[in-house]
């Protein structure tokens, strides 16, 4: 079960009930009608809904510092695990044989977008991962317009009218700054006119300067809706993750040619993820290979059978795409699923970069 803790919209208590609820009846609804189960299948699913929701609505849910939750449960194999993730994922229940973990991926490999929009007069900030950005904030100075007198007055009025909007872009500069200190969002884009941009980037501390992108949106700022805001950014969203994803890989090559802090194929990948050294996981979307996991320490091996080198305790089979992705988000380590480009080929298609 995967519940979303987004604070603007399940903050309360109340309100996180309310979505409990609706999907522990949503999974019992299908466990009832599934016609595939037998009658020992049947007990045991219901037993774990009822697991689940007692732990939901005690005092031990690990809401605290989460903006989601995932929750493994499998009473009859001994599994129950729940996961705090940094980023909000659609709340859903998945009943199947192995744990769903793609969620994790998408969640651990989201970026979460600000993006200002700033013109002499206006000022909106929309926050979010980028195909659901929302507004935020919306600001109008009163800066006032040009007149047409000549002279010294003209000159004069027209540097008076120059501070003002620089007072207001600067405004939005430390605006921007309390909040990427509040919220860590991991990319910054700026719009707005083409002479006004460059003003506002200049007002920015170096910190926030480090996680801009490259380019502008390009939209009205007083007029563009949402969507249009949305549709804009999409082009450096795409050019941004492009860019990330061929940096860790050359990161990854010229780690591995000096046999530096960097693994390649299942077997040390899973070695460091045991060893909880992984500081970047990077997995083609396509790797699909069998192993085992013990069930007490959850070490895993790509070996289909065999024990525990902890504790002994026989090992269970297990995908090894979902252990190595549930791995590293347990760890906080970075997850770059790699789609189009032929890196990973060779190293059987995952690798990791090490913290140490």
């Amino acid at each position: 079960m995967y519940l979303d803790l987004d604070p603007e919209r399940f903050a309360t208590p109340r309100a996180r009930s309310s979505q409990i609820r609706s999907l522990i009846d949503e999974a019992r609804r299908e466990v009832e009608h599934d016609d595939a189960l037998d009658h020992y299948e049947l007990l045991a699913l219901r037993e774990d809904l009822e697991r689940i929701e007692q732990y939901l609505n005690s005092r031990d849910a690990l809401f605290k510092g989460a903006v989601a939750l995932a929750v493994f449960c499998s009473i009859r194999d001994g599994l129950f695990e729940v996961v705090q993730l940094p980023h909000r994922v659609e709340h859903r229940v998945a009943i199947q044989s192995t744990p769903y973990v793609d969620p994790m991926l998408e969640t651990v490999d989201e970026r979460q977008w600000c993006v200002a929009l700033v013109n002499r007069r206006v000022a909106r900030i929309l926050t979010g991962p980028s195909e659901r950005l929302h507004e935020r904030e919306r600001e109008k100075d009163d800066v006032p317009g040009q007149h047409d007198q000549g002279g010294w007055s003209q000159a004069n009025y027209q540097r008076s009218i120059e501070k003002e909007v620089d007072d207001h872009l600067r405004g939005v500069g430390e605006q921007l700054d309390r909040l990427w200190r509040r919220e860590r969002f991991d990319r910054l884009a700026l719009g707005g006119p083409v002479e006004i941009v460059p003003r506002l980037e200049a007002m920015l501390s170096g910190e926030l300067r480090r996680w801009m992108v490259g380019g502008r949106v390009d939209v009205d700022v007083d007029t563009a809706t949402e969507a249009q805001v949305r549709a804009a950014v999409a082009p450096l969203v795409e050019e941004d993750e492009r860019r990330r994803r061929r940096e860790a890989l050359d990161r990854l090559a010229a780690r591995l040619a000096r046999s530096d802090r960097a693994v390649g194929g299942p077997e040390r990948t899973l070695e460091a993820l045991n060893e909880q050294r992984v500081e970047t996981l990077l997995i083609e979307n396509g790797f699909d290979q069998r192993g085992s996991r013990c069930r007490r320490c959850g070490l895993f091996s790509v070996e289909p059978t065999g024990s525990c080198p902890a504790d002994g305790t026989e090992l269970e089979p297990a995908d090894l795409r979902e252990a190595a992705i549930e791995a590293a988000v347990r760890q906080d380590a970075e997850v770059m699923g790699i789609t189009d480009e032929p890196d990973l080929g060779p190293l059987r298609g995952i690798a990791a970069l090490l913290r140490f």
